[in-house]
């Protein structure tokens, strides 16, 4: 049996840390403190707090939905 190495893409680590995520996603630790108080998750371990970049991402997306016109609006408006 041989053993198998597996690969980075297996592994998506996309957590980063609440302190740093100015440096990491551009957006200020208290816009993300905001944002978790309207439902984003965070995950806490001892006294760091970490939020993943995929839910951060889809949570912005989320809010963002009444603002951006959709296709079919936009098709019908030209």
């Amino acid at each position: 049996m041989q053993n198998s190495v597996q690969t980075s893409d297996t592994f998506n680590f996309d957590l980063f840390r609440l302190s740093k995520s100015k440096s990491a996603v551009d957006v200020s630790p208290n816009t993300i403190r905001a944002y978790a108080r309207q439902g984003l998750k965070l995950r806490r371990l001892g006294r760091a707090v970490f939020v993943s970049r995929a839910e951060l991402d889809r949570f912005i997306l989320q809010r963002a939905e009444p603002f951006v016109p959709s296709i079919k609006q936009t098709v019908v408006a030209a």
